[in-house]
C-alpha cells in the first residue's frame, strides 16, 4: 500500500507513524502487508511512476494532484482520499465534499477503482495548538511574517494523520478484498468502517438489478456510490 508524500507543501508530517503501524498488520493477515512512501516528486520519469503505482494494491493520501496517479493502479485497487479539515470561515469546501464526488472523485467515478474518503479533523492541523473558538480563528487567519494565514490555507498546509483510520482501512477493506475472490455485499463492506468514511465508488453486490450502475466483469460487476447525504444538510 502506497502512502503519498509531498516535498514542498501538503507534507504528511507524521507519515512514519502510519507506515510503522501498517507494518505490524502482518499479524492479522496470511499475507505480508507492506506500506511504502510514494513521492512522485522524487521519481525520474513517467515510466518510473507507472511501474511504481502498477505494483500497489492501494494508495492513501491527502486530496491533491499526486492522488491522480491512482489511475495507474491495477484493476479494483483501493484509494483512500484524506479530506482536509476546513472550517466554515475558510475557502475550499469542495475538497472535503461528501455528498457528491470531490474533484478527484469525479476522475475515479465509475472506474475500476474502489475510492473512499476520510474526513480529517482539527487535530490534523499543526497550527495554533491550545487555541479555541474565536481565538483559534484569529490565530489561523493572522497575516504578516509571524502569522499563520499562508500556512493555514489548505493548498499549502502540512498535516498530521492519526494512524488509526489508515490501519483500519487497510485491515478492514484492502486486506479482505485481496484475500477473497467472492462478491462482497455492499452492506457488509460498508459495515466494516465507521461514518467518518464515505464510499464514493466501490465494487460490491447490492442485491438489486444494478440498473443505472456501470457494468464491469466478474468478480466485481458494478460500481456503486454511497454518498453522505447528511453532509449537504449539515451545511
Amino acid at each position: 500500500v502506497g502512502l503519498t508524500q509531498r516535498t514542498y507543501r501538503r507534507t504528511w508530517l507524521n507519515l512514519s507513524e502510519s507506515i510503522d503501524a501498517c507494518d505490524k498488520l502482518h499479524n492479522v493477515s496470511q499475507h505480508k502487508v507492506a506500506c511504502i512512501e510514494v513521492n512522485v516528486e522524487k521519481t525520474k520519469s513517467p515510466m518510473e511512476q507507472l511501474l511504481l503505482h502498477g505494483k500497489l494494491d492501494g494508495l492513501i493520501g491527502v486530496h491533491g494532484a499526486q492522488m491522480t496517479q491512482a489511475i495507474l493502479l491495477p484493476r479494483h485497487a483501493h484509494v483512500l482520499e484524506l479530506l482536509p479539515w476546513i472550517p466554515h470561515y475558510s475557502r475550499g469546501k469542495w475538497v472535503q465534499r461528501r455528498s457528491s464526488p470531490t474533484p478527484l472523485g469525479i476522475i475515479f467515478h465509475n472506474t475500476d477503482l474502489n475510492h473512499l474518503g476520510y474526513s480529517l479533523g482539527r487535530d490534523s492541523v499543526p497550527l495554533c495548538e491550545g487555541e479555541e473558538g474565536e481565538n483559534l480563528k484569529k490565530c489561523f487567519l493572522r497575516k504578516g511574517k509571524k502569522g499563520n494565514f499562508k500556512k493555514f490555507l489548505w493548498p499549502r498546509r502540512d498535516f498530521n494523520v492519526n494512524p488509526e483510520p489508515v490501519v483500519k482501512y487497510i485491515e478492514k477493506v484492502v486486506i479482505p478484498s485481496e484475500e477473497s475472490r467472492n462478491m462482497t455485499s455492499c452492506d457488509e463492506m460498508r459495515g466494516r468502517l465507521d461514518k467518518r468514511f464515505v464510499w464514493y465508488n466501490i465494487w460490491c453486490d447490492d442485491g438489486g438489478d444494478n440498473k443505472g450502475h456501470e457494468k464491469r466483469s466478474f468478480p466485481y460487476n458494478y460500481a456503486k456510490h454511497f454518498y453522505d447525504v447528511e453532509d449537504e444538510r449539515r451545511k
